[in-house]
């Protein structure tokens, strides 16, 4: 069930300075405007928040997701709303101390950017569900997208705000973080492979 929050005109001090991107367009900063929604996620397919601003020209309904972080030992981003962490290709289930929390756009069709990534229900990670190949999964054969929403992942965009230097792997379809010496394990042997990738910003709490 989600959880609708409609922000009437008694909110609109709130908006008073500053510019949010494109898809808000007005307000504070986006890290002030998302810890003021109080974003939660419960389950790939469980609370999301909807920001309804159909108050203010030029809005648009926009969902997002908050439980992803990223791996430590895989170097991938997985959502950690649900009972299982997930297996990880470096062993065991993902680690993900040290990591801050990711906040995703969710089946909101009129956001710019690539849509058709999608949580897999086996290891609980963001995969591109666009190609010919879902991609291997750490926890066995390819990644599994029964039960996800379709997630808008902000591409080739430099002046967003957010965490750059996030890719995908050619070889098993995940995006992973490649800011750090380790290029991290990748399902399908090896480590990932962000040869053909394009460069993804990812906001963080």
């Amino acid at each position: 069930m989600a959880f609708n929050k409609n922000i009437q005109n008694k909110d609109a001090k709130f908006f008073r300075f500053g510019k949010f991107d494109s898809v808000f367009n007005g307000g504070q900063t986006r890290r002030k405007f998302l810890k003021y929604m109080m974003l939660t996620g419960i389950g790939v397919t469980g609370t999301t928040v909807t920001l309804s601003l159909w108050h203010k020209p030029g809005f648009t309904q926009v969902s997002r997701q908050g439980d992803w972080q990223w791996c430590r030992k895989c170097q991938a981003l997985s959502f950690v709303g649900n009972d299982s962490l997930g297996a990880c290709p470096a062993g065991g289930v993902h680690n993900h101390r040290g990591s801050g929390e990711y906040v995703l756009i969710l089946d909101s069709p009129n956001v710019r950017g690539q849509d058709n990534w999608r949580w897999c229900n086996k290891c609980q990670v963001l995969a591109f569900a666009g190609n010919q190949t879902l991609g291997i999964c750490a926890a066995g054969g390819v990644h599994n997208h029964q039960g996800s929403g379709n997630y808008v992942l902000k591409l080739n965009e430099p002046n967003y705000p957010g965490q750059k230097e996030w890719r995908w792997c050619i070889k098993c379809q995940e995006l992973n973080f490649a800011g750090n010496d380790s290029l991290g394990s990748c399902p399908a042997g090896g480590v990932h492979n962000n040869i053909s990738s394009g460069a993804y910003t990812l906001e963080i709490l």
